[in-house]
């Protein structure tokens, strides 16, 4: 038995890859596809497509000096890349209330944090 009607969603939380970000811009530049018809290529929400968009616009000018937005995948690659970087654990120090308070007493008596780090 052949299916004929099937959908193959993205796998919820997938990011998008710099090849999935040229397929968007030759979507977006080139053929002048709305957010809705993007997403149905690529199946995704609009929402992802239209947040992704909005990332890696730029205004040039065309041949009759206009402004126009246009699409470049390097530039919202570079934004996810940086936003990625932000990403991690967070401090330990939060949960050591013997560690901050004695900090925090050094601070109070006028030490700078390199000679409290040696002193720990």
């Amino acid at each position: 038995m052949r299916q004929t009607h099937y959908n193959i969603q993205r796998k919820k939380g997938k990011h998008l890859t710099l090849e999935d970000r040229k397929i968007i811009a030759h979507l977006y530049n080139k053929q002048g596809k709305n957010y809705t018809e993007i997403a149905r290529e690529m199946n995704c929400h609009r929402t992802t497509i239209s947040r992704e968009i909005k990332k890696g616009i730029t205004i040039l000018k065309d041949y009759m000096w206009r402004d126009k937005g246009e699409y470049i995948p390097e530039i919202a690659q570079g934004v996810y890349d940086t936003n990625a970087s932000a990403k991690g654990p967070k401090l330990k120090i939060g949960k050591n209330f013997d560690l901050a308070s004695f900090i925090e007493e050094k601070i109070k008596e006028k030490y700078s944090p390199e000679v409290i780090a040696i002193n720990d």
